[in-house]
């Protein structure tokens, strides 16, 4: 039959054992893994090519105090949704790139840059994606500071 969705999640936490991470697991088949910002990358890679995890997107929020990234990426055999969440405040508001060792993540991240304002370094291509060229600079559509009229 397939694999056994307990001992996938299980292989999973023992590749990622030897970074700094916090495990929650909502529903039996996703689980986050929130990781500090210099830990970001080498865990994306474990992610995707140690586990061999499939990317699917990635999402970019205002949470406050914060900006969130959370890339998710999908083990088919399973179901299993491993969603790799790191936050960084906003006033500083720079994540390692993962494109380096995830390329499909080069035009969300491009697309978090323009909407929520996040800066991601190391990023092989860092050019507007979806605002026009002549878009306000620091004015992030995404941003509470946009979405609630403040």
């Amino acid at each position: 039959m397939g694999e056994d969705l307990e001992a996938v999640v299980q292989q999973l936490k023992e590749l990622v054992a030897d970074l700094s991470v916090d495990w929650t697991r909502p529903h039996p088949n996703r689980v986050y893994i929130s990781v500090e910002k210099q830990n970001v990358r080498e865990l994306g890679r474990i992610i995707f090519e140690d586990f061999g995890a499939r990317f699917a997107t990635a999402t970019g929020s205002d949470v406050g105090e914060e900006l969130e990234v959370i890339y998710h990426f999908a083990y088919d055999a399973v179901g299993l949704v491993a969603n790799m969440r790191v936050r960084t405040p906003k006033g500083d508001p720079v994540v390692p790139s993962v494109t380096p060792v995830v390329p499909a993540a080069e035009w969300i991240e491009r697309e978090m840059n323009d909407l929520v304002g996040i800066v991601f370094e190391g990023h092989p291509d860092p050019r507007r994606l979806i605002l026009a060229d002549n878009w306000p600079e620091g004015v992030y559509p995404l941003r509470r500071e946009h979405r609630d009229g403040a």
